[in-house]
């Protein structure tokens, strides 16, 4: 299986959204949200080239019950996840992160 390898400033995406949600639904709907974040993931690491390409050719996969999204490349020995987007964020949001140990 690949190794996972995230951008430094995921924990603040992440960060943000779960304050968010715990303000606005109380912490249920943040645990939720985090739930979702973790199957998101989970769907990446088993089948990494299975989404499809989004923007700055990266991958996308969707959370399910929540407006937010992953951004990701993937190789046969590398996951790097760039991104956990809001779907209303500019699609430029996050495409300037970089991760050498993709690059060629």
């Amino acid at each position: 299986m690949p190794e996972v390898i995230y951008h430094r400033l995921i924990q603040k995406d992440l960060k943000s959204a779960i304050t968010h949600y715990d303000e606005e639904g109380g912490s249920k709907l943040g645990d939720r949200f985090f739930d979702e974040v973790e199957v998101a993931v989970t769907q990446i690491e088993k089948n990494p080239t299975g989404h499809h390409f989004s923007d700055g050719g990266l991958r996308r996969v969707a959370l399910m019950s929540f407006p937010y999204h992953f951004l990701y490349e993937a190789d046969s020995s590398i996951i790097w996840i760039a991104v956990l987007r809001h779907d209303k964020r500019h699609p430029n949001f996050g495409l300037n992160r970089k991760n050498d140990s993709m690059r060629r």
